[in-house]
């Protein structure tokens, strides 16, 4: 079957569940830009659908071999179950996508204790995650976020996002759950109507005292930066360090040359970008 010049982008979605296990969907889009793309993606799908039977099944053979290579390091039993596999058309604004799916249940995938689930071993080997490509992880409504590393691109409820060009380092993303409770809720609740609105005065008057000192209480461009990397958990790339510090691209090139020098970082070229690792946190 003759190929067509479709763009292909490979994306993960992970949603876990407070038992540990996680129903994973990893997902093909192809851009349908003119008919031969489309006419490509009904000729992909009549072959997926004609020997729909064997390619699920080799698709479970070789997620269940990584699945038990993971079970081995991790120390824990693991194993696939409900694979399946589906494709639909999607019509966005001014943009068409064909898209193919497959879903399976992780059972274990997360190290689950009474009061937390903690995800990341299942990421032994690290990965890389491409421009236009994403990874998902959706957690359960009852659990809260005691740490994370890296930091995500993006929050939305109780779903975390990173969108490539991304480089995960061994174990990577590590995420700790801390199951919620009444008490901790109600512990809030008090926080925010007795002790926030004390604090905030308090914050008021250190910087109205401070301005009528003249005492300078905004960070310096190299603190700005560092505290950029250690956020992201030593690494960032270059041009995440400018979206986030809202300084322009030639004063974040001139600043890290400059930080390079001293021997506060370490610069490695990726493409047309650069990976930044803070050399101490």
């Amino acid at each position: 079957m003759a190929r067509a010049s479709c763009e292909e982008a490979n994306s993960i979605y992970i949603k876990i569940y407070d038992d540990g296990n996680a129903l994973w969907t990893l997902e093909t889009r192809f851009e349908l830009k003119t008919q031969e793309d489309v006419n490509f993606f009904n000729d992909y799908v009549s072959v997926l659908e004609e020997d729909r039977d064997i390619i699920i099944q080799g698709k479970k053979d070789s997620l269940q071999e990584i699945i038990n290579t993971v079970a081995h390091s991790s120390g824990r039993e693991m194993n696939i179950d409900n694979i399946s596999l589906d494709y639909q058309v999607v019509d966005s604004i001014n943009k068409k996508y064909g898209l193919v799916r497959f879903k399976f249940l992780w059972k274990n995938f997360g190290l689950k204790d009474q009061n937390s689930i903690i995800i990341g071993d299942a990421f032994n080997k690290g990965s890389y995650i491409k421009e236009g490509e994403v990874l998902l992880i959706e957690y359960p409504e009852d659990y809260t976020i005691y740490s994370i590393n890296p930091e995500p691109t993006e929050k939305r409820d109780r779903s975390l996002f990173w969108y490539g060009p991304k480089i995960f380092m061994e174990n990577e993303p590590n995420i700790f759950l801390k199951k919620s409770s009444i008490f901790n809720s109600s512990i809030i609740i008090i926080f925010g109507f007795i002790v926030l609105p004390s604090i905030i005065i308090l914050i008021i008057y250190l910087i109205t005292n401070k301005k009528k000192k003249n005492l300078p209480i905004l960070m310096s461009d190299v603190d700005k930066i560092k505290n950029i990397l250690k956020s992201s958990g030593g690494k960032c790339f270059q041009n995440d360090v400018v979206a986030q510090s809202g300084l322009s691209k030639s004063k974040v090139s001139q600043i890290i040359s400059e930080m390079e020098k001293n021997g506060a970082i370490d610069k490695q070229k990726y493409g047309k970008n650069n990976l930044i690792i803070l050399k101490s946190k």
